[in-house]
């Protein structure tokens, strides 16, 4: 495929214009619908509580399939650019001292998807705000990763979209995507995605948000994600 980008550029003050050397990816998702434009619409309305913009975002959304497992609005695979990426915001949201430094060095990407699914006793899949999804639009990972064995499955187009992405950006900043999350994918039951000293010390190559917190779901380990990981 050849990979698209469409600009959907932030309003100035919710990224930070400052161009800084980037060594490393993070993926994220968004525990969102598979609007990728709504996602970045979302992060020109976030305010801290005296109204200032949290300059909160990553430079890259993907769009997935709704929840459903329909394609109506087209979204799914398309990739949304929020800033240039040689700019910096804040996704990782850490406490530790070199959280900023983080950020500056390191590219988000955001794939639309809502997360964990919890299975009911009538056998109905429910996202995280009770609202059903489509079994087809469920990945049983045979294992809990963080408490849920269900979550949304990320679509194939949005995985081989990733995979685009990730090489643009590997040739553009000269990133090792062999570097990071590939380097652990093998250990058993999505321990690789599990939090991770080289990423919290910043190690460039390509993390999760889950190598650098322990609080979140973003990403979790399908099996056709690791996959196309791992070809990198």
């Amino acid at each position: 495929m050849s990979l698209q980008i469409i600009d959907k550029i932030l309003e100035r003050g919710e990224y930070v214009e400052e161009k800084t050397p980037k060594n490393t990816i993070y993926l994220h998702h968004t525990a969102g619908s598979h609007r990728a434009d709504w996602t970045i619409d979302s992060w020109n309305k976030d305010r801290t509580s005296t109204n200032a913009r949290l300059r909160v975002a990553t430079a890259f959304v993907i769009g997935g399939l709704d929840k459903m497992g329909t394609d109506k609005d087209a979204m799914d695979g398309k990739v949304f650019r929020a800033y240039n990426e040689d700019f910096w915001a804040s996704h990782l949201g850490l406490k530790t001292a070199n959280n900023n430094q983080l950020n500056k060095q390191s590219i988000g990407i955001e794939i639309c998807n809502y997360g964990p699914i919890t299975k009911t006793k009538d056998g109905k899949f429910l996202n995280y705000v009770n609202s059903e999804v489509a079994a087809s639009q469920v990945c049983d990972l045979g294992y809990l990763y963080r408490g849920f064995q269900h979550h949304h499955k990320y679509s194939y187009k949005q995985i081989a979209s990733l995979k685009e992405l990730l090489i643009m950006l590997s040739g553009k900043y000269n990133i090792n995507l062999k570097n990071g999350l590939v380097q652990v994918l093998d250990l058993p039951k999505g321990a690789g995605f599990e939090l991770n000293n080289d990423a919290l010390a910043g190690k460039p190559g390509v993390w999760s948000h889950t190598s650098v917190r322990k609080d979140k779901f973003d990403i979790h380990p399908q099996a056709e994600l690791t996959a196309m990981l791992k070809t990198l």
